[in-house]
């Protein structure tokens, strides 16, 4: 069970990194104090549904994608990183879940190209 809190903390994390925003700006907009958000980010609280709702609409992004957990997703973005993040979130977003799909499959043809060049 801690896991899954822990891996929730790091996604919300995650997203709030994307979004550009401190965890007092998610916090506010999210109705939240902003050490208990720090600490259900640190995987210390376990969040009610209600909570998670509410971040979740703070973050501007669906439910279910605050429990996407996968490999790549677990990882924190650097923070010199998010305006790029920001960039090809904000292109994404508008594209249909059918286009979303064939980027995610172009990005793991990059990657498994890239991975073969170094060897």
């Amino acid at each position: 069970m801690d896991n899954i809190v822990k891996a929730l903390g790091q996604r919300i994390r995650q997203l709030r990194y994307q979004a550009n925003m401190s965890q007092e700006e998610l916090a506010f907009i999210a109705g939240l104090n902003a050490a208990h958000l720090g600490q259900i980010e640190r995987g210390l609280k376990k969040p009610t549904i209600e909570t998670i709702n509410q971040i979740a609409e703070a973050l501007n992004t669906p439910l279910n994608v605050l429990f996407t957990f996968g490999e790549d997703n677990a990882k924190p973005i650097k923070e010199d990183n998010t305006s790029a993040m920001n960039k090809i979130v904000a292109q994404l977003t508008s594209m249909t879940d059918e286009e979303q799909h064939d980027i995610l499959k172009l990005i793991r043809i990059f990657k498994h190209f890239r991975s073969n060049q170094s060897e």
